[in-house]
This record gives structure tokens, C-alpha cells and sequence, in this order.
């Protein structure tokens, strides 16, 4: 049986490729950004806490707030996705500075789009956007990789970047770069990995029903395939580019 794919009652399951569950995770990333940042931080005032009290008192604010939290609780299972790709990414790329760089210069570019659409203003550094995790999860694994003879230093360099996603408050943080380093760490034992991670997605979800648990769906079928499809450039840009978009929609609206 070839890497990656599975059998049942004797028939061949493709599986998902790499290229599939990105663009699931952008699918579920955009449910979550329409919920957050077009309903709850603008036609619902979110980002002013009176009027937001105000607004979900009223039936029309109700149904608005409800179909947010259905979006928001789509948009949970973005992040297991996106976090166990790039554990993924980061065992099989053959250029690991490079692929460093991208993810550092995309979460800086990304900062102003994202305090645009989440704060309204150009510059804000109370809460950092969720590039910035992923860069300090990979910064995470390079050391478990490089130290991984010596599990004190490995897990103290582990500790060290979730704790600093936890410092300058990158979304997910501490959470996040834990999470990416327990895919890396368990990427030998499919059934561990999903297992462990079906438990933290539960976790952290709990608010929402643990309805990032339904990422591991998709998940637990991956064929470990890229894909055909050329897709990288778009995965990069789209991040920035659908911050600024929403920030459009909201500042024309609010005009």
C-alpha cells in the first residue's frame, strides 16, 4: 500500500492532499473573519463594548450574533489544519530558511492588514495576527530538530517560543505553538497525532461547542501529497489581501 493512503473493504481512499485541506482551512478561515470582523466587530459594535450590549439586545442584534457564532464556529477548524500543515511543511521542505523567511515576511506584512480589520486602526500592539505563531512554531521545531538528542534543551527551546507567542499576544499563542510542536513531535504515529490533537482542538474550542475537533476529519485522511495544483503564492496572499478587504467593506459601510 502506497505512503499515505488508506484502504477499506479493499478499494482505494485518495485522501486529501496538502494543496485540499489548505484551501479547506482558508474556506473555514474565511467563515471565521466574515463572523468576527464584518458581524461581531462591526455591525454589532464589538470593538465598543456599550453599543455591542446594546446591539445583541435587539432581535435583529440576536440573529445577527447567531449566525456569527455558527460563522465563528466553522472558522475553529482553520487553525488544526493550518497548523498541522506547516509541521508537515517544515519535515519536508528542502529549504528550511527560505520557507522561515516567507512566514516571517508574510506575518509582517500582515500586521497592518490585521490591525486594520480587527482594531480599525493602523497600528496596534496589544494582539498580533496568527502568522506570527506560526513563525515562532517553526523557530520551535528547528530546535527540537537540532536539539532532539537532548530533551531538555529541545523542550526548553519549545517552552522559550510559545512563551514568547504568548509575550507579544500572536493569536493562538502559547496554545498555537504547542500544538504545532506535539504534530511535529508525534509525525511518526498518525494515530497519536490526531488523538493528541483532537484533545487540545477540543480544548481550546470548548467555547464553541469543540467544533475544531471536525478539522481532524479531513485530517486523519491525508495522503501526504502536495497536489497538483499550484497554489502557493495564493495561500500567501490571501491572508493580507481578504484583511484588507474586509477592512474595505467595513470603512465604505461606515462612511
Amino acid at each position: 500500500m502506497a505512503r499515505g493512503q488508506l484502504k477499506f473493504n479493499k478499494r482505494r481512499i485518495r485522501g486529501f492532499t496538502g494543496n485540499e485541506l489548505k484551501l479547506i482551512a482558508v474556506l473555514c478561515m474565511l467563515c471565521d473573519n466574515i463572523g468576527y470582523m464584518l458581524i461581531e466587530n462591526s455591525m454589532l459594535y464589538g470593538y465598543t463594548p456599550e453599543y455591542w450590549s446594546m446591539a445583541i439586545a435587539t432581535p435583529e442584534g440576536e440573529r445577527l450574533y447567531l449566525v456569527a457564532r455558527i460563522l465563528r464556529m466553522i472558522g475553529r477548524m482553520a487553525f488544526p489544519i493550518f497548523a498541522f500543515l506547516l509541521a508537515e511543511g517544515f519535515s519536508h521542505t528542502s529549504n528550511l530558511r527560505n520557507y522561515m523567511r516567507r512566514v516571517l515576511i508574510l506575518a509582517l506584512f500582515s500586521e497592518v492588514p490585521f490591525d486594520l480589520a480587527v482594531f480599525h486602526r493602523a497600528f496596534e500592539f496589544s494582539y498580533q495576527n496568527t502568522c506570527f505563531t506560526f513563525f515562532l512554531g517553526l523557530c520551535a521545531m528547528y530546535f527540537l530538530k537540532r536539539f532532539r538528542r537532548s530533551r531538555i534543551l529541545s523542550l526548553f527551546f519549545a517552552a522559550f517560543f510559545a512563551a514568547a507567542a504568548w509575550f507579544i499576544r500572536s493569536d493562538y499563542g502559547a496554545f498555537g505553538v504547542i500544538m504545532i510542536c506535539v504534530f511535529y513531535l508525534l509525525r511518526r504515529d498518525p494515530s497519536a497525532r490526531i488523538f493528541t490533537g483532537v484533545l487540545m482542538s477540543a480544548f481550546e474550542s470548548f467555547h464553541y461547542y469543540c467544533t475544531a475537533v471536525i478539522s481532524y476529519i479531513p485530517l486523519a485522511f491525508y495522503n501526504g501529497k502536495r497536489g497538483n495544483l499550484a497554489l502557493k503564492y495564493f495561500f500567501y496572499a490571501f491572508y493580507p489581501v481578504q484583511l484588507l478587504i474586509f477592512y474595505g467593506i467595513v470603512y465604505l459601510g461606515n462612511r
